[in-house]
């Protein structure tokens, strides 16, 4: 047997994690802006259009909201950019003066395709170097992740 060497702790592993996810978070984020300046949008606004293609192509805005885990205020400003652009439509329903139902727009949808064109060399470069079995794991690794942020208290 070879020298022990010293593991880190699961706290280390976790803080390694954490680190590295934030990094990554910050550089595709920079690269994924510059890449969907031209289209008019930022990732922001990228996201919650793969939102709404999600959840069957409408939300509430209250809905959008807690998804993305930020204030009404933030959604609606970005909404109203999406609106502006014609890629959604923000209704009133009849019965519920409160409420402020988003639906995708077919405008919305090509925008979607065309943010999709505008970052795939970006996700080409960040992932390069991975097999397909890799980004599968990768994928299911960071799906995992999601469903316990999403099911977490608080």
């Amino acid at each position: 047997m070879g020298p022990e060497r010293d593991l880190p702790s699961r706290a280390e592993l976790q803080g390694l994690v954490v680190r590295e996810l934030s990094i990554v978070h910050q550089l595709a984020h920079t690269r994924l802006n510059r890449a969907l300046r031209p289209l008019g949008i930022t990732f922001t606004h990228a996201g919650v259009l793969f939102h709404l293609v999600s959840v069957g192509k409408q939300a509430s805005v209250s809905q959008i909201a807690a998804a993305m885990e930020v204030n009404q205020p933030a959604v609606s400003k970005t909404l109203k950019t999406l609106a502006e652009l014609g890629a959604v439509v923000i209704e009133t329903p009849s019965d519920d003066g409160r409420r402020r139902i988003v639906r995708l727009t077919p405008t919305g949808g090509e925008l979607i395709t065309k943010a999709r064109t505008a970052m795939h060399p970006d996700a080409t470069l960040a992932l390069a170097g991975l097999a397909d079995g890799q980004l599968t794991q990768l994928v299911e690794l960071l799906d995992q992740i999601r469903e316990n942020l999403e099911h977490a208290p608080g």
